[in-house]
């Protein structure tokens, strides 16, 4: 038995040789960083003619060397010289890497190598308190921005630590990590306004621009604010300001009031109209009883998504009310909350001042419900700013599962994770689960990003230096499913 063994494994060496012999073949491998940003490392490699090729790299979590946490650069394929910028690193951290390559079934490995990023960097707005989320750790990423000038997305892993960044002059009033794996930031010149501004921007996960969209150019007059984003086709959604001039002298305006309100603009990367929609199709000013108070901002919307079956959901601040709207018609399906929702809604499901909507793989509508008393449906609104924030001082974020029965109209509340009354934010913010037992909420308004387990208990926080409209939670930063 022992000779047969030992024949097998010469044979099994012959052809691992032989196999080896035929495999693509490692040229000059070059490693550089990269010009204004420390967390992305270059690599170019040759190799033999139509070859697919990737980078494998690595750090040791002990001293013995014996464990290790290993990551993978996109794969670049059927090429002779070969592109790859890893973004997925951390700062001070030696790595060590190789190349695969590999042609049909054959593989080659190169040798070991090395580098290390550097210990710090340029100032960049993020500050994470070393102990602030030790008991935090979670598969996966987070994505925010910092909103001033310049501005800066982040992304960060589930250790909190910093993994890759990117800068513009320009302010990031809004950001989103997208269904293509690039980066959409509206953005503008000024720190004045919370999150409207002229231009939007697209970047992929390298940093390279894809795409600019400005107002006043290309034929598009309004201005982006509060949400943009991809649909499934790849075409750019976002919210949009729309202004008319009305007669409003019946309900003791003026003759030429001008009332701002909210739209719909899809453009795709031609930067042509695809589809666009107005609150003025389907509501007239004059039936809002309080438009002469409410004219400089008539409903805010302030959430946009887009369902599987093509129809849109509309998140309005001002009323604390979500409405649905046909994709192809623009109608007005339903209205959900506020003082003439179309639905039946007990006590616990009521919102207000709600953000980050959206429906789940469960066909459920999930949001974050800030809880401001100042946009609660019935409250009449104070005159006096002071008494208004005494009034939200005792109020409290939510993350909010509401379960729709369209047939009856009926709404329930679904899951309810309330959040400690010191992270309320009365405007802005997001919420969302990270995974069954955790649960990551953006309180804007006190610079924090706050971890809670599914029944709001605290777990961890990370301090921001400036503000961030929302947190979202990443599966991954691109597809590595071809490891085998």
């Amino acid at each position: 038995m022992r000779k047969l063994l030992l024949v097998f494994f010469i044979i099994f060496q012959s052809c691992s040789q032989i196999s080896n012999r035929f495999a693509p073949k490692i040229g000059v491998i070059e490693i550089n960083s990269v010009k204004d940003n420390a967390l992305k490392i270059k690599i170019d490699v040759e190799t033999s003619e139509g070859a697919d090729a990737y980078i494998q790299y690595w750090t040791y979590t002990n001293t013995a060397q014996t464990d290790s946490v290993i990551s993978y650069s996109l794969i670049s394929r059927e090429k002779n010289l070969h592109h790859f910028m890893l973004v997925d690193v951390n700062l001070n951290t030696k790595y060590n890497f190789n190349v695969v390559v590999q042609k049909k079934s054959l593989k080659r490995n190169s040798k070991t190598y090395d580098f290390s990023t550097t210990r710090k960097i340029p100032w960049v707005p993020y500050y994470r308190n070393t102990d602030s989320i030790s008991n935090v750790k979670f598969d996966g990423y987070l994505h925010f921005h910092s909103r001033q000038i310049p501005g800066y997305l982040f992304i960060t892993n589930g250790e909190g630590k910093l993994a890759s960044y990117y800068k513009n002059e320009d302010n990031f009033k809004v950001s989103k990590w997208t269904n293509r794996e690039t980066l959409l930031g509206i953005l503008s010149n000024d720190t004045l306004h919370f999150t409207n501004g002229k231009k939007i921007i697209e970047y992929d996960k390298f940093g390279n621009t894809l795409l600019e969209i400005e107002t006043g150019k290309d034929n598009i007059e309004h201005s982006f604010h509060h949400e943009v984003d991809l649909d499934e086709n790849g075409n750019v959604m976002t919210l949009v300001y729309n202004e008319r001039i009305m007669d409003l002298s019946a309900v003791g305006g003026t003759k030429t009031d001008t009332i701002k309100g909210d739209g719909i603009l899809v453009l795709n990367h031609k930067k042509e109209v695809v589809w666009e929609w107005s609150v003025f199709d389907v509501m007239n000013p004059l039936d809002d009883k309080t438009i002469l108070k409410s004219k400089k901002d008539w409903l805010h919307a302030n959430s946009l998504f887009k369902d599987k079956q093509g129809d849109y959901y509309v998140s309005f601040r001002n009323i604390s009310q979500i409405w649905k709207i046909n994709g192809k018609t623009g109608k007005l399906i339903w209205k959900l909350g506020g003082t003439d929702g179309d639905f039946i809604m007990p006590e616990d499901a009521v919102f207000s001042g709600q953000h980050n909507i959206r429906i789940n793989e469960n066909n459920e509508l999930v949001l974050l419900d800030n809880g401001n008393l100042r946009f609660k449906p019935g409250f009449k609104q104070a005159s006096n700013r002071i008494k208004m924030l005494d009034i939200n001082a005792g109020s409290q974020s939510r993350l909010l599962t509401i379960s729709l029965d369209t047939i009856q109209m009926k709404a329930k509340a679904k899951d309810i994770v309330p959040f400690p009354k010191k992270y309320f934010t009365h405007s802005q913010g997001s919420a969302e689960y990270i995974n069954d037992s955790l649960v990551v909420f953006c309180s804007t308004n006190t610079n924090r990003i706050v971890f809670t387990n599914k029944n709001g208990n605290v777990l961890g926080n990370m301090p921001l230096e400036y503000s961030t409209y929302r947190v979202q939670y990443l599966k991954a930063l691109y597809d590595t499913s071809y490891v085998k």
